[in-house]
């Protein structure tokens, strides 16, 4: 058993669905023209000339989701990929929707403490826990908002 667990790479997902879609299966998503680049994506580059840090969507899109983190976006991350599931068992059920940081850091604190207080309120008066649990994660996905334009501005 070895040491230290190997983490997945972006080229594991298309090899496994060439192996279980079939290579015709890639080529109808991604097109046929790009039939030498689906087979390129597929490779181990333990046994091939493929260099480990060759690009495929997979993993262009995994740097795009870092990128957005790392700047706070947290909550385009999290509905990015909540769109990826969409459609699938993994679907949780929300609809996906971007919403921008506000023109200001002024105006996204003040849109924060409208949101906690909204929560608060909500609170108070006793409302059912589901729309609590909603009101929670609006006043979160604000905060991280804030939160994404702060560092963008720093």
């Amino acid at each position: 058993m070895p040491k230290e667990q190997e983490k997945m790479q972006s080229w594991q997902v298309f090899h496994f669905a060439r192996k279980r879609l079939g290579a015709s299966a890639l080529c109808v998503i991604f097109g046929k023209k790009n039939a030498r680049a689906v087979d390129y994506w597929c490779q181990d580059p333990m046994y091939t000339d493929k260099s480990e840090q060759a690009y495929d969507p997979i993993q262009g899109v995994k740097n795009l989701l870092s990128m957005l983190d790392d700047r706070g976006h947290v909550g385009a991350v999290r509905n990015c990929i909540a769109f990826l599931c969409s459609g699938t068992s993994l679907d949780c059920g929300c609809e996906p929707e971007i919403v921008a940081p506000l023109p200001t850091l002024t105006e996204e604190i003040l849109a924060d403490y409208k949101a906690v207080a909204c929560l608060q309120a909500a609170i108070e008066d006793k409302i059912e826990p589901a729309v609590i649990k909603a009101l929670a994660a609006e006043a979160i996905a604000e905060i991280e908002r804030t939160c994404a334009k702060y560092i963008e501005g720093c």
